[in-house]
């Protein structure tokens, strides 16, 4: 998840918003699945491991996905578009 961060943050304004904000999508439905999955370790210390991985993750994907919003956002209205 977090190479796909990367790699997304060092692409997105070069590529297509919709296709960056689909895969913001893609990781947080991922996320969830892990947090899902997490809630099974019996392992304390493993498993805050796991959710305190998980929210710094969190933070990154909320941050490029409201860079990838504003900036469509910014274009529809530097073009007239609504």
């Amino acid at each position: 998840m977090t190479r796909s961060l990367v790699l997304i943050e060092g692409s997105w304004q070069g590529t297509s918003r919709n296709h960056a904000r689909r895969e913001l999508g893609n990781l947080l439905n991922r996320q969830h699945e892990l947090e899902k999955d997490a809630e099974n370790i019996e392992d304390v210390f493993l498993r805050e491991y796991i959710y305190e991985q998980l929210d710094t993750i969190a933070g990154t994907r909320r941050f490029l996905a409201e860079e990838v919003r504003w900036d469509m956002e910014s274009g529809r209205k530097s073009t007239g578009i609504t």
